[in-house]
C-alpha cells in the first residue's frame, strides 16, 4: 500500500512526458536542450547524505518510473511515513510551471541557492511536496511523498524542505 503513495509521485514525472523533445548531442549551454546522459544522476548520492537527510540507503528505488523515461532519471528512498524522490530531467522551469498538475509554485532559497518550491497533484490534504533546482545538468526535483495510508497532518512541505538542505552541496550548478 507505501508503494501507492511513491506511485502517485511518479505519475507527476510522467504528466511531464508530452512537454518537449531533447535534442541529443547538444549541450543546454547553447540553448539546446540536455540529453538524458547529460542529466545528474540522483541515485550516486552518497550513503551518509541520505542518512543526513533521515532516508534509508537500503530502500533506494532506482527504477521510480517501472518504465524507462527519455527525459528523466531518478531515485526515491524511504523515510518515517514518507518517500523522498530525487529526479532529474530535460525539462525547462517554464514546461514545469505550465503544467497543472504542478501548482502553488514559491520562489524560496535553500542554503543561498535559488529554487522553487512547488504541490502536486489534487488530493486534499496535500500529499506531496516538491522543490525544484535549475542547474547545469538539468532541472533537479527533490520531492516528498506522504505513504498513502499516512493519517498524520505532517505537511510534505515541511518534510521536503527538511530533507533537501542535505543535497544543496552534492547538486551541479
Amino acid at each position: 500500500m507505501r508503494l501507492v503513495g511513491f506511485a502517485a509521485g511518479v505519475c507527476a514525472v510522467v504528466a511531464l512526458a508530452g512537454c518537449s523533445e531533447a535534442v541529443d548531442g547538444q549541450p543546454e549551454a547553447s540553448g539546446a536542450p540536455l540529453t538524458k546522459e547529460q542529466l545528474f544522476d540522483p541515485c550516486t548520492v552518497s550513503d551518509s547524505v541520505l542518512q543526513a537527510a533521515g532516508l534509508d540507503p537500503a530502500s533506494k528505488d532506482d527504477n521510480p518510473f517501472s518504465v524507462p523515461r527519455a527525459e528523466w532519471k531518478g531515485c526515491a528512498w524511504r523515510a518515517d511515513g514518507h518517500f523522498i524522490g530525487m529526479n532529474s530531467t530535460t525539462y525547462t522551469m517554464q514546461e514545469f510551471r505550465a503544467n497543472d498538475y504542478f501548482h502553488d509554485f514559491k520562489d524560496i532559497n535553500v542554503r543561498d541557492r535559488p529554487a522553487m518550491q512547488y504541490l502536486l497533484g489534487t488530493r486534499t490534504p496535500v500529499n506531496q511536496c516538491g522543490i525544484i533546482f535549475d542547474t547545469s545538468q538539468g532541472r533537479i526535483t527533490v520531492t516528498a511523498s506522504k505513504f498513502i495510508d499516512d493519517k498524520s497532518s505532517t505537511d510534505p512541505c515541511m518534510l521536503v524542505n527538511n530533507a533537501v538542505p542535505n543535497f544543496v552541496e552534492i547538486l551541479p550548478k
